[in-house]
């Protein structure tokens, strides 16, 4: 299994896989265009023959906190260590980052919790709440997990406050 940082030319792969979870909610869906703009942020998951497998990506916040989001195996991959191994790197890839606490929403606990990560209330990750919660059609009937590994960060860069700050007119 070879594990490395996307490219553009993945984004069909990528767009695919995460449709293909989206319709039962397994995943929030990802817009073709929205992968593409945000390409560097996934790592994706080659098997043997070179095909992709998988992929996931860390968004980052801060150094305060990153996300682990878009976790997804294709069915043949599944059970061979292929989620494993891009969390590892994405973890990874938070370290060389710097980032204090990672964090992710999940339906599988007991996959994350093998990888180091721990139950947190949602509300400990306003970041995570204000960028991609509000404005989640389940905000009132949500499911997953929040989960966190490291940190957990006492300082929020998103919100209202803000949106405050950016309005005040600059000295000069």
């Amino acid at each position: 299994m070879l594990v490395r940082k996307a490219r553009l030319p993945d984004a069909d792969s990528i767009h695919a896989l995460i449709r293909s979870l989206s319709f039962d909610g397994t995943l929030l869906p990802r817009t073709f265009a929205e992968i593409c703009e945000n390409v560097r942020d996934f790592t994706v998951v080659e098997n043997d023959r070179g095909e992709f497998a998988g992929c996931g990506a860390l968004h980052l916040y801060g150094p305060h906190l990153a996300e682990i989001r878009s976790i997804a195996v294709t069915p043949r991959a599944r059970k061979q260590g292929a989620g494993s191994a891009i969390v590892q790197a994405l973890l990874a890839e938070a370290d060389t980052h710097s980032v204090s606490c990672v964090c992710l929403f999940t339906r599988l606990p007991d996959f994350f919790r093998q990888l180091g990560f721990a139950q947190v209330d949602r509300t400990a990750l306003p970041d995570k709440i204000y960028k991609d919660c509000a404005n989640c059609p389940r905000i009132h009937a949500c499911d997953e997990i929040a989960m966190a590994r490291g940190v957990l960060p006492d300082i929020a860069v998103l919100g209202p406050a803000q949106v405050e700050e950016r309005l005040i007119p600059l000295q000069l």
